[in-house]
């Protein structure tokens, strides 16, 4: 049987995970500057070691209601192929080991399936399994790109 670990969190009273491989690690909340020109599921940037890191809302991936980030909350820290990202989160759970015969493809028409790798039952009920490299789209990827190049240029009027 092959195995895979993931690391289970809540979001907008769903239960989701992502694979461990994409997880760095999970820090406190920190503040977030508006980066103009990025995607609208696109909070912000954040000054992480140097590095700027986009924020993305992932409730609003889903079309969910999105919260307003709270002094407490968790953040992911993912990587993707493309680069670093950091998720806000409702809370996080413990990682933990599924079997991949347990995963099915995502069908649930409420979740954009693009975005879900797919759906895993477990003993505590169904985790949605978030697929990291799909949290931008193509094009939400080249929108994110130009406004960080404007930002990096120091041209804020673009």
């Amino acid at each position: 049987m092959d195995r895979f670990s993931v690391l289970p969190f809540r979001l907008a009273g769903q239960q989701l995970a992502v694979p461990l491989e994409n997880v760095i690690r999970v820090i406190p909340a920190l503040k977030c500057t508006p980066l103009p020109g990025a995607p609208q599921t696109v909070l912000g940037l954040v000054n992480l070691r140097g590095q700027m890191v986009p924020v993305i809302d992932l409730a609003r991936c889903f079309s969910w209601p999105s919260s307003p980030l709270a002094l407490w909350q968790p953040f992911l820290w993912l990587r993707s192929h493309q680069r670093d990202l950091l998720a806000p989160v409702d809370a996080v759970e413990t990682a933990c080991e599924c079997i991949a015969e347990h995963l099915f493809e995502a069908d649930r028409p409420q979740v954009p399936s693009q975005r879900i790798r797919g759906v895993l039952r477990t003993d505590e009920g169904m985790l949605l399994i978030q697929d990291v490299e799909q949290l931008l789209s193509d094009a939400e990827e080249q929108q994110l790109q130009l406004a960080l190049e404007t930002v990096e240029s120091g041209d804020d009027d673009a």
